[in-house]
């Protein structure tokens, strides 16, 4: 269930009890909103304790109230709230007033105002909780209307109108039509139509085909009955079509629910004693009768008699056993109720001729007392007297049996339901067909099932009682009236109950109950105690140090006399249940890590068994797949390495990186000769493949000076030995004519020589020095451009001046081979790294002032054919260079 479906069920079972209150409660001598019907009312909870649906169950509404009720006394309230609250336009429609005197049935008692009731705003609220309870503002119409028309009927007076002309009998007709047209317009059925069903009744004789209707005419008395019954019967199918419509919307809506838990609250009238008791009186006494002997059932009687079950020592309490009355009130065949159906059958029947049948059958009960079984003249002729467990009750017969026959002439409901109205069609089904000879149920028999069925209900709960003690009859607060106390108190049977809860004992429990609840505060009972239940209570009571006065020890219980000696235990018990709780969570807790890591442990050596076995046939198949790859020409190149676990994803990352690295060198070694090239092209390849073009074909032949087609061969020869001589140096890496940009940005051919320690510029014709030599270990760094030029900027140490070079001077790219040159060598001498920087703008130190900076940038020109130096302007060059 939805937030929204349980809020809504918690608000309309709240709002059911305001309207069942305004339709069923009264102001009476004794208490200003009293329950003139009992209600049991279960409230149904999911398993979770959330409110899910409701269902209310009612019994015996006093619907004589409608017509009568003693002096001084209401009708039931939504009378008088409706002619408080009903707007103007709404009286006029139902032809009423809002003087409570003008209606014959509230007028009877002179009591319409009751000070701690506000009429006007009860309506309010009764309005408001009809349209929570699901009650649609056209039923609320309808119901309006009929209790306009109760009213209505209440001043419909009857006329004689001489002897009948088919029966001879006397007849009579209603006095005034235009209030019988009131009432046929309230309930919208024919006037006609219910005139007749008020004046006549109509007999059938016969069965089948052969079925005959009589129409038999009311006399005055008769015709005021029937005005009544039909007054009653309007009523009260109002109020059960009321219960059931909030039956029909407080119901649990989810069909998925199986056995929802039930809490049941039963809110019923208490003992009456009036000056004039009748049959309403027999009937809610003698429901108070059973609850009471169920309260006897399930407190003294069940409590004692434990006591002698479980063989405890106990000396019996009398108290009041009313289950003599229920059996004289209820019991069949011979019973007060069996007794006046069988007088209801019996056509001659009078309340009279009952009297002396019920007082023929109990002259020797010592319940029942009349004035034929004992010449009592207090009691008069006409009634008679129950002893129930609250006190003596004097009972008037007269009108016994028409309250008990609860007649509604099939006439009346004919007329009812001429009605168009749904609501009344509702209310008034289908008259019973008059071949059926099925005697009705009386309203006796009917209330004597229902209490049955609430005791029944009763039984299967587990019941609790509040006993409310009405402090005096005066409805006055701060006063009480000590007779009317002791009397209740008495007749409650709350002495009683005491006196055995006072002689016998507060608490008892099962010995493993007791057990089970207070061994964790005893060290010889926790964690477990191993004999009997019985020992292990005795070994708790004796750590206690209880007395054996304060407790017994029956053949299954324990029974604790003073509670303060159970509220010991539970001190104690809440004392140490943190510590215990604690202790249990400790052991839990590590129980968990513990087989938790035992579990992980278990998993690891799975695991490394598993991942050893794959890693093994691994390397087994890899040991397979390369066995012939020494005589493999190409050396493992196009093995298929199998498939690795997972887990071995880095280390075959390695072994391939191992492979090639010995591949490789196996290919190398083949190279003979040209294995310083292929090593320097590999260099090559490091430092500009994928950012600079450069030419992987061409042969690195290092000294281009020495070879005969350079023109002074000779001369280069001699000042290298007179280099080697002076300055020391003992080989030639590298030599080559180069264009140099010198300080002042022009261009002049050098020829450039790397030996093993220095940079030397010669002049091209003489190859005299150019000053001295740059000593290798001052190489700081590398630039050139990502573009096709073939320009490269050598950085040295400040306060050298950084070296431009062209290396494309002869036809052929050279700087990737002078590159990777000065990258071995400056690593040879120092163990550094030289930066080789690729970027498309360079800035570098080649002016004067010294320690100028200059901007080198690279433009493509389809003009020029080579790279091409150009000064833009100053302190900023670039270098043009064709297009691919």
């Amino acid at each position: 269930m939805s937030v929204d479906d349980v809020a809504r069920i918690k608000t309309q079972l709240l709002e059911s009890n305001p309207l069942l209150e305004a339709f069923g409660n009264a102001t009476t001598l004794r208490n200003d909103n009293s329950s003139r019907f009992g209600k049991y009312m279960e409230m149904q909870f999911s398993r979770v304790g959330t409110p899910i649906g409701g269902r209310i169950t009612n019994y015996l509404l006093e619907k004589s109230r409608v017509v009568g009720r003693a002096q001084g006394e209401r009708s039931f309230h939504v009378f008088y709230q409706m002619l408080a609250g009903l707007a103007e336009g709404d009286l006029r429609e139902w032809r009423i007033t809002r003087d409570p005197s003008t209606f014959s049935y509230l007028a009877q008692s002179g009591m319409y105002k009751v000070a701690t009731i506000n009429d006007e705003k009860d309506y309010k609220g009764v309005v408001r909780a009809m349209g929570l309870l699901g009650i649609a503002a056209k039923d609320q119409t309808v119901l309006w209307r009929v209790l306009a028309a109760i009213l209505h009927l209440g001043n419909i007076q009857f006329a004689e109108d001489g002897a009948s002309s088919s029966t001879g009998q006397p007849s009579v007709r209603v006095k005034d039509d235009k209030v019988l047209q009131n009432v046929a317009h309230c309930l919208a059925c024919q006037p006609k139509a219910l005139a007749t069903a008020l004046t006549s009744r109509s007999i059938s004789t016969g069965t089948s085909r052969r079925v005959s209707t009589i129409n038999v005419p009311l006399d005055s008395v008769q015709a005021v009955y029937s005005r009544d019954a039909l007054a009653k019967s309007l009523y009260e199918r109002l109020f059960q079509w009321i219960v059931t419509k909030v039956n029909t919307n407080i119901q649990c809506p989810d069909p998925d629910v199986q056995r929802p838990l039930v809490i049941g609250i039963l809110d019923i009238y208490g003992f009456e004693i009036f000056e004039r008791n009748s049959f309403e009186q027999l009937n809610i006494n003698y429901c108070n009768e059973k609850l009471q002997q169920l309260f006897i059932e399930l407190t003294l009687k069940s409590e004692q008699e434990e006591y002698v079950r479980e063989g405890i020592k106990w000396e019996e309490i009398k108290y009041f056993n009313n289950k003599p009355i229920c059996d004289l009130i209820e019991k069949k065949p011979i019973g007060i109720i069996a007794l006046l159906d069988e007088a209801c059958l019996m056509a001659k029947s009078t309340d009279t001729t009952f009297l002396d049948q019920i007082s023929h059958n109990f002259k020797a009960n010592p319940h029942y007392q009349s004035y034929q079984s004992t010449n009592d003249r207090s009691l008069g002729d006409t009634s008679f007297r129950l002893k129930h467990y609250a006190g003596d009750v004097t009972y008037d017969v007269a009108g016994f049996l028409d309250k008990n026959k609860d007649t509604l002439f099939v006439d009346l409901i004919a007329a009812m339901q001429t009605s168009p109205l749904p609501m009344m069609g509702e209310m008034f089904p289908e008259v019973r067909s008059a071949d059926n000879k099925k005697r009705p149920e009386t309203a006796g028999t009917q209330f004597r099932t229902a209490v049955n069925a609430l005791i029944a209900t009763l039984l299967s709960c587990s019941p609790h009682y509040i006993r409310c003690i009405k402090s005096n009859d005066k409805k006055q607060a701060g006063v009480i009236d000590d007779a009317r106390v002791r009397h209740q108190v008495r007749y409650l049977g709350l002495l009683e109950n005491v006196r055995v809860r006072r002689a016998g004992f507060a608490n008892r429990q099962t010995y493993e109950r007791f057990l089970q609840r207070y061994k964790l505060s005893v060290p010889s009972t926790w964690p477990a105690w191993r004999g009997p239940p019985k020992s292990g209570c005795e070994a708790i009571l004796a750590h206690f140090k209880v007395p054996p006065a304060e407790f017994r020890l029956g053949k299954t219980k324990v029974f604790i006399r003073n509670p303060n000696t159970l509220f010991m235990f539970e001190e104690t018990r809440g004392r140490d249940l943190p510590r215990i709780a604690t202790l249990i969570q400790k052991i839990y807790r590590g129980y968990v890590v513990r087989s938790r890591w035992q579990e992980r442990k278990a998993a690891i050596r799975i695991q490394n068994f598993y991942r050893k076995h794959k890693f093994r046939r691994y390397f087994v198949q890899l040991n397979k797949a390369f066995q012939l790859i020494k005589s493999d020409p190409q050396w493992g190149k196009t093995v298929k390495w199998p498939v690795h676990p997972s887990l071995l994803g880095h280390g075959v990352t390695l072994l391939h990186k191992v492979h090639n690295t010995w591949r490789a060198v196996q290919m190398v070694k083949q190279l003979g000769p040209d294995a310083d090239e292929v090593r320097q092209k590999v260099l090559a390849q490091d430092i500009f493949g994928g950012r600079k073009p450069w030419d992987l074909r061409r042969r690195y032949e290092a000294d281009y000076l020495e070879k005969p087609s350079n023109p002074y061969h000779q001369k280069y020869v001699q000042a290298m030995q007179r280099l080697f001589s002076t300055y020391g140096d003992t080989e030639v890496l590298f030599a080559e004519y180069v264009v140099k940009i010198n300080a002042r940005d022009k261009i002049e051919k050098r020829g450039i020589v790397v030996t093993n320690a220095n940079i030397y510029k010669h002049d091209p014709k003489n190859y005299k020095v150019k000053k001295i030599g740059i000593p290798l270990v001052d190489v700081m760094g590398l630039s050139l451009s990502p573009y096709r030029d073939t320009f490269m900027l050598i950085h040295l140490r400040p306060p050298l001046r950084d070296l431009l070079i062209d290396l494309g001077a002869n036809g052929h790219e050279s700087f990737s081979e002078m590159a990777t040159i000065l990258y071995n060598t400056v690593f040879k001498l120092t163990g550094r790294q030289i930066p080789v920087n690729i970027v498309s703008q360079i800035t570098y130190n080649n002016g004067r002032p010294k320690n100028q900076d200059f901007t080198l940038t690279f433009q493509e020109d389809p003009k020029v054919q080579a790279s091409t130096f150009k000064n833009v302007k100053s302190h900023v060059n670039c270098i043009l260079y064709p297009p691919k």
